[in-house]
């Protein structure tokens, strides 16, 4: 790639600790168990000057130079006697120290847990270093409204109050010693700006520069890439149609000058950045972004550097030599083993996948693991795929982690020996036997009065004996809000985990928050997670009319349509979960899954009567309004007796005549004999009328009798009347209106 001269500002894509001369990992060994023996301890790296001392928690040990990438320390049992974790550096002549790479002390384990707790209320973006110089992890994190603090640990997984360092709207934090003091400082990342902030040792910083990105796209990163012992900055850009990346050299003061520029075909991604050809320079593996994302590297010299091809695949920002063979390798989802000479060949992948965060022994087995934040859902996670010390993975354990950010740093935050991390989101997660996620359980809006769906609570014991539980329950101003209920009993087995399930019912309107814990006999006992809801007024509605009452119908067949009317009478949407009738009485509706304010939705009822006599059924809406279920009566008498025709009209009959008989036709529907009691004629002019029939006293299944009717009117004029065939069909009497005008 040809250089170009154009100078661009840069936006942070990365998170470590970063200073001029570089530990890699891993250390060898890259872990010890407490009471071993003393051991001489290897550690790689770039730019050991003469007189480079190793120091292991801030002291100097007996240090041999081998080479410039290369020191060798005597380690004491005294060291390693206890369980904890050790910071090893390698301090060069003048005091700068390089960046800190944790050995840890423990007994080694094939599982592993974490327990959750929020320390950081607000928190968007974190970093992990000592910053106070007291051998103790402190965090920098960025809180509400962008404000910048350092929080100092006590070394116990507890954090003193925060110091407030100004509002630089940092989203992204990277400690480094920028002007070469011995004391940490902080690259604060917001929207394209990237502030230098210098610390004071005390955990204080003040601003010292701020570097302005130019186009999009952007990423830097921080490393020595000339061998001065001062921190250089890589920094991307692009304008119109050209793209680049850009090294600026560092002055060791926390500012930067103009450095040279490589062209790119594409935008330039955050870099690998590592000596892949172990020739004591820094090499790039430079991400361009397009579609198949493909790495070209670029190997460092005294004079620069110099393309030297492109890997069909991305390559991470973490490298460390995972299969122990002295070249570094790059570590993602897969681990890409390095050949010594900037080319890659894949290894092993773990089963969740991730963006990778670290490398470090999580679990004491003397091999380098991969942190990585991943997904389970909506739920980011923390991914450890432990490795084999072959460039495989051996197992892959998932944890949920914080609530809204994923894992951010890591770092062993209670001093034993077991790797910790900590989410971007403030969520401490200490390393234990024991685990309780998720750290939330949030319930949403419930109405006052009524209970929410069930929501669990898994706790896990990795352990190697059972776990001894001394309480479950819930604490907070609003506990009696929430309920529990779990299958954990006093005892939880090593290697098993049992499930809490906590409902949220409020008991008035408003957020109600409260806590669930498990206390046990153990570390980090008790555990909790945070339960939060909302309770909220229950919605209204009415059902009108509240009877619907159907005429006498025949056996299988559907009734005229009634409709009941159900309206929202409240200020909130009703959620309809169900309309349904019972008995004989199909429905249909127009009505949504939410009915709205001021809104209403028609529900009409039909009547089948199946067989003869009274009908009773209720139609039933159920809904999350206030007095759930809404309830109509419904009722109706199926019959089995049918009256052919429907109606007889006479016309014209002259007084005192009678007219020719009409037939009515007298038909059971029924499987069954119906009982004919009388047949008679009802209505003012009952008299008028006249009837011989063929039907007796039972009328057979499935049959019919005839009666026929005849009209001699007494008077002139319109005359009426019904016939009526009084049975035990059902809806008795059975009727037809008769008609006819008297001349």
């Amino acid at each position: 790639m040809k250089l170009i001269g154009i100078v661009c500002c840069f936006v942070v894509m990365a998170s470590a600790t970063l200073l001029a001369q570089t530990v890699r990992q891993p250390l060898v060994p890259a872990s010890a168990k407490p009471e071993s023996d003393g051991f001489t301890l290897t550690v790689d790296g770039t730019a050991f000057f003469s007189g480079a001392v190793v120091q292991w928690n801030g002291s100097p040990r007996l240090t041999e130079r081998i080479s410039s990438r290369q020191l060798k320390a005597t380690i004491k049992a005294s060291d390693v006697a206890k369980a904890g974790t050790a910071r090893v550096t390698v301090v060069n002549p003048g005091g700068v120290a390089s960046n800190v790479v944790f050995f840890p002390i423990r007994h080694p384990s094939s599982v592993m847990a974490f327990a959750q707790k929020q320390v950081f209320p607000g928190c968007t973006a974190v970093a992990v270093g000592d910053f106070n110089n007291d051998g103790l992890l402190d965090v920098a994190w960025s809180g509400p409204f962008g404000v910048v603090n350092i929080s100092l640990g006590n070394g116990k997984g507890g954090f003193e109050a925060p110091i407030s360092n100004g509002d630089y709207g940092g989203t992204t934090l990277i400690p480094g010693d920028f002007n070469n003091d011995g004391n940490l400082d902080l690259a604060v990342i917001y929207n394209t700006t990237a502030q230098i902030l210098l610390g004071d040792g005390h955990g204080n910083l003040t601003f010292k520069s701020q570097v302005s990105a130019m186009g999009g796209n952007n990423s830097f990163a921080f490393a020595d890439f000339n061998n001065d012992g001062i921190l250089d900055v890589y920094l991307t850009g692009w304008m119109t149609d050209q793209r680049w990346f850009q090294i600026d050299y560092g002055n060791g003061d926390g500012t930067f000058g103009n450095g040279p520029t490589y062209s790119t075909t594409y935008y330039a991604g955050s870099p690998a950045i590592g000596d892949f050809n172990n020739d004591g320079w820094l090499d790039l593996g430079v991400e361009e972004i397009q579609g198949s994302s493909p790495t070209d590297v670029y190997l460092g010299s005294s004079s620069g550097f110099e393309e030297h091809g492109t890997l069909p695949y991305s390559l991470s920002t973490i490298v460390a030599d995972m299969n122990q063979d002295g070249k570094l390798d790059d570590v993602g989802q897969c681990i890409l083993l390095g050949n010594g000479d900037g080319t890659f060949t894949q290894g092993g992948c773990e089963q969740y996948g991730g963006s990778p965060i670290a490398v470090a022994d999580f679990n004491g087995d003397g091999y380098l693991d991969a942190a990585l934040a991943g997904s389970e859902g909506t739920s980011p996670t923390l991914v450890i795929g432990l490795g084999a010390g072959n460039g495989t993975f051996t197992n892959s354990f998932q944890f949920l982690s914080g609530v809204t950010g994923g894992p951010g740093a890591i770092g062993d935050f209670n001093n034993d020996g077991w790797m910790d991390a900590i989410t971007s989101d403030g969520y401490l997660l200490l390393q234990s036997t024991v685990g309780l996620s998720p750290a939330v359980l949030a319930f949403g809006n419930q109405n006052v009065g009524t209970t929410s769906p069930p929501q669990p609570a898994t706790l896990t014991n990795v352990g190697l004996s059972a776990l001894v539980i001394k309480n479950i329950g819930l604490n907070g101003s609003n506990r009696r809000d929430f309920a529990q209920t779990n299958n954990c009993g006093s005892s939880l087995p090593a290697g098993s985990s049992c499930q809490i399930q906590v409902t949220f019912a409020p008991k008035q309107q408003g957020q109600r928050s409260a806590s669930l814990f498990v206390s046990y006999v153990g570390k980090q006992s008790p555990q909790t997670v945070s339960l939060t809801g909302t309770g909220i007024g229950q919605p209204t509605v009415s059902l009108a009319p509240t009877k619907l009452t159907f005429s006498t119908q025949l056996i299988h067949t559907v009734s005229a349509a009634q409709a009941a009317t159900l309206t929202n009478t409240g200020s909130q949407s009703v959620t309809i979960s169900s309309i349904l009738t019972t008995g004989p009485f199909p429905e249909t509706n127009n009505c949504p899954s939410t009915l709205t304010t001021g809104n209403n939705c028609q529900i009409s009822v039909q009547f089948k009567p199946r067989a003869r006599g009274l009908a009773h059924g209720t139609l039933s809406v159920i809904d999350d309004a206030k007095g759930s279920p809404q309830k109509v009566e419904l009722s109706g008498e199926g019959t089995v007796v049918r009256l052919s025709p429907l109606g007889i009209n006479f016309g014209d009959q002259k007084v005192g005549t009678r007219s020719s008989p009409a037939p009515v036709e007298v038909i059971n529907e029924d499987k069954n004999p119906v009982s004919i009691n009388s047949i008679a004629f009802g209505g003012a002019d009952a008299e008028d009328f006249a009837e011989t029939n063929n039907c007796g006293s039972t009328l057979p299944p499935r049959s019919h009798c005839t009666i026929k009717v005849t009209f001699k009117p007494t008077k002139q004029g319109s005359r009426s009347a019904t016939l009526q065939v009084n049975d035990d069909g059902g809806g008795s009497p059975q009727t037809i209106p008769l008609m006819g005008t008297g001349t």
